[in-house]
């Protein structure tokens, strides 16, 4: 915070500085953001009530980054319209107070989000390496662990560096003796400098892990380039993090507050919405359906082709969840006449033939195994191979 001297200085190059505002700027950026965010958290929730007919913990994390988000868009917006975004020259003491007090407090948000976004990610990519015994957990740990201390450490360190006069950052009397009451401000620059590159690396780590499952699984270079793409996006978090922990040394310079402070508030938002949407994204590829198969030329068949007649019925038997491991027997049956099967019959036998007055009946019983487990059913919802092989009723269709 500057001191006397400093604040003249200040207001004596402001004197010339044009009255505008980069306020519109700044809604349009954290609300459009935002929007996208609650489509694909939104499109993600369905999508797992759909198919998983349950959400699971990194789910729960994932809508309390976006509502935390929120928050920090609304406090910004307050702060706009009380002045944030023009020159500081250009506003009365009230309107300085309300603008410093109402972004000074939408930091704390502006950090917690995206760290809770990272850390649900982390939750889902526990999962997914809980299906390939290659790959070691316990990093994820660290990064989880790591992730929750700097970033709750980060916030305790900018509200209590002034001690109990909380106030100092938006009261203009009390800026005057700031040095008085707060610690040096390079420590808040170079701890913001320690937050953003914790927060890099783990976008970093983030983004290797998945490429490390898709590279073990057994699938068509296609089809592991698009997995990449939607599992790896955790590299445009990384991108928006080291900026944003650029423009952190604004925090802590001298300058025109209300109005520099711009670039850092939209960097915090990009940094916030680019980590719940990359997250997100995985999840939304059961809505898009499977290429159809080509048509046929005249002279050949494909499986389509080979499929039973349409009068062949397909007839649910019945179900049973298994409470001990989460999963489900499915048990299916193929007839060329509509006959009561028992599920007792399709345990102790697959295809039975008997003839009753000459007319041959033959029973065909198909009994599937889907895991209903956390990370078979995340393994399949994003299109790894184990996941669909455990859950077929899961896979794209």
């Amino acid at each position: 915070m500057p001191s006397t001297e400093q604040l003249v200085k200040i207001f004596a190059k402001l004197t010339k500085a044009p009255n505008v505002t980069q306020g519109p700027l700044l809604l349009k950026v954290l609300w459009t953001l935002l929007a996208f965010s609650i489509i694909i958290v939104a499109l993600r929730i369905w999508t797992k009530l759909q198919r998983a007919h349950r959400l699971y913990y990194d789910d729960v994390l994932m809508v309390a980054a976006l509502l935390v988000g929120i928050v920090h868009a609304v406090m910004v917006t307050v702060a706009i319209s009380k002045g944030f975004g023009r020159h500081i020259i250009h506003l009365s003491i009230p309107q300085i107070e309300g603008t410093m007090k109402y972004g000074a407090l939408s930091l704390m948000f502006g950090w917690l989000s995206p760290m809770l976004g990272r850390v649900a990610f982390c939750c889902t990519i526990f999962y997914l390496t809980k299906t390939d015994s290659r790959v070691w957990i316990w990093p994820i740990w660290v990064f989880i662990v790591m992730q929750v201390a700097v970033n709750v450490v980060g916030v305790v360190v900018f509200y209590v560096q002034c001690g109990t006069e909380l106030d100092i950052f938006w009261h203009v009397q009390k800026q005057l003796n700031y040095e008085k009451f707060c610690w040096d401000p390079r420590i808040q620059t170079d701890y913001q400098y320690l937050m953003g590159a914790v927060n890099t690396v783990t976008d970093c780590f983030l983004a290797v892990i998945p490429a490390i499952l898709i590279e073990n699984t057994k699938l068509s270079r296609k089809a592991k380039t698009t997995l990449w793409f939607l599992l790896c996006l955790s590299t445009l978090a990384m991108i928006s993090s080291i900026v944003k922990t650029y423009e952190a040394k604004m925090l802590s310079e001298v300058t025109d507050y209300t109005y520099n402070l711009c670039s850092y508030v939209i960097w915090v938002s990009v940094e916030i919405n680019i980590v719940i949407i990359t997250a997100s994204i995985p999840f939304l590829r059961p809505l898009f359906k499977r290429p159809r198969l080509p048509v046929s030329r005249p002279g050949t068949r494909n499986r389509l082709d080979a499929a039973p007649p349409s009068w062949r019925s397909h007839i649910q038997l019945g179900s049973a969840l298994s409470t001990k491991n989460s999963s489900r027997i499915k048990v299916h049956e193929h007839s060329t006449q509509s006959a009561s099967v028992s599920s007792l019959d399709a345990i102790f036998g697959t295809t039975t033939t008997e003839e009753i007055e000459g007319i041959t009946v033959t029973r065909e019983v198909q009994v599937s195994y889907e895991k209903l487990d956390a990370p078979s059913v995340h393994a399949a919802l994003v299109g790894l191979v184990q996941g669909e092989m455990a859950n077929p009723g899961l896979a794209r269709r």
